[in-house]
């Protein structure tokens, strides 16, 4: 309000005192009096000429601009300052005039039963106090799990938690812990109802199939290869293996063997298939004709395999092994021993290493050693398309520490797999 008054006094529109004001012109008190009349009605005339000059630049708009009136700045009189009252622990916000009853009857509920309680607040730890950790500390941590698999790195985790339960990083890491078990735990797999989210229990694990040992994993497939071996081996493999459920299937096809053509039936039942720890324990059951010289053969053997993760990357061990028994002469024994490594470094190609042993009867008196002819393959996989469902590999293989056997000095292999 004060500020407009201030601007005029500057200009020199408002007189600053009764003493700015020109002296009478003469001392005669008539001649006086009038004069100060002529001077009160010039006063009063600049002042509102002033006023209306105010109005005219800044608008009469209240809210922009305080306007000031004269008998505002003569009548204002200076307001006590408002004072608070402290209330006592007695002192209820009750508006006059209404009791608590009526209250009560508005609003509902009992004014002294009503209570408010507040959680009390997490007391704060200091930087490098109990139970919390730094920065060197949570960062060396994470590069001594580098080469760790997902379970792994759950499990450290949740122990580095319990000794930093104050971690500085605490939400970081739980965010982490429910990105992993998401991954590990939740898929979506075919069943008899639809495409349904199941835990690590029923995933599927997808162990990578070998070329001459049989595979661990039941799966729905369609699987052609052939092998050309020096100097005149040839082998062909038709097969088609049905999945019945999750840890059974079924399957039938051709193949030459190294004792002739084969017609070959069989299943596989997963006596162990988990994929919260990526293990496989399969027991496997193969009837098979041999065609010439005919005889019918039976074929038991268990086999187990293991997925471990290399630097985020699946790593599969596989072993099988057991009889072969030929019903001819009457019975004839082969033992089969196999062993597969494959290595995954990316999602379209994987390395393996692959040994077969196929050996005669050990217990055959008249030899000196039993008959051997042990095998060892190393090749390449591809995926073909994004899906996983195509796959392509090459391979080579070689005898080693053969005795008496011998089917080939060395070959080459091809091998197309197609998942449904």
């Amino acid at each position: 309000m004060y500020a407009p008054l201030a601007a005029l006094l500057l200009a020199g529109i408002l007189p600053a005192s009764r003493d700015a004001v020109a002296a009478p012109l003469d001392d005669d008190s008539i001649a006086l009096a009038q004069a100060e009349e002529d001077e009160e009605d010039e006063e009063a005339r600049r002042r509102e000429e002033a006023i209306r000059q105010a109005e005219e630049e800044f608008g009469p708009d209240e809210g922009s601009l305080d306007v000031f009136k004269v008998e505002d700045l003569e009548e204002e009189e200076e307001e006590e300052p408002a004072t608070l009252e402290r209330l006592d622990e007695g002192d209820t916000l009750q508006p006059e005039g209404e009791t608590e009853e009526a209250i009560d009857e508005d609003y509902g509920g009992d004014m002294e039963q009503e209570k408010f309680e507040f959680e009390d607040e997490e007391e704060s730890v200091p930087i490098g106090g109990p139970g919390q950790d730094t920065a060197e500390i949570y960062r060396d941590f994470i590069e001594d799990m580098e080469d760790l698999g997902p379970d792994e790195e759950i499990i450290q985790w949740e122990r580095y938690l319990q000794q930093y339960p104050n971690s500085l990083f605490k939400d970081r890491i739980q965010t982490r812990i429910e990105n992993i078990s998401e991954d590990l735990y939740d898929a979506r797999v075919p069943s008899t109802e639809g495409f349904t989210d199941l835990d690590a229990g029923r995933r599927e694990i997808r162990l990578a199939a070998p070329l001459h040992m049989e595979p661990v994993d039941p799966r729905t497939r369609v699987r052609a290869a052939f092998e050309w071996g020096y100097p005149e081996w040839i082998n062909l493999v038709a097969d088609y293996e049905r999945q019945l459920v999750r840890s059974w299937s079924a399957h039938g096809g051709v193949r030459h063997r190294y004792t002739g053509w084969s017609i070959e039936l069989g299943t596989r039942y997963a006596l162990v298939k988990s994929a919260r720890t990526n293990t496989i324990v399969t027991g496997i059951l193969d009837v098979r004709g041999n065609t010439n010289p005919f005889y019918p053969t039976l074929r038991p053997q268990i086999g187990a395999g293991q997925r471990f993760t290399v630097k985020g990357h699946p790593l599969d061990v596989q072993l099988v092994g057991g009889p072969d028994l030929e019903f001819r002469s009457p019975i004839s024994t082969r033992w089969m021993l196999g062993a597969n490594v494959t290595y995954a470094p990316s999602d379209r190609v994987a390395f393996f290493v692959e040994t077969n042993i196929e050996a005669k009867d050990i217990l055959w008196d008249e030899a000196e050693s039993f008959f051997r002819f042990p095998l060892a393959t190393f090749g390449i996989t591809f995926a073909l398309d994004p899906n996983a469902k195509k796959f392509a590999t090459v391979a080579a293989n070689a005898p080693f520490a053969s005795y008496y056997w011998g089917y080939h000095f060395g070959g080459v292999m091809g091998d197309f797999k197609l998942y449904q």
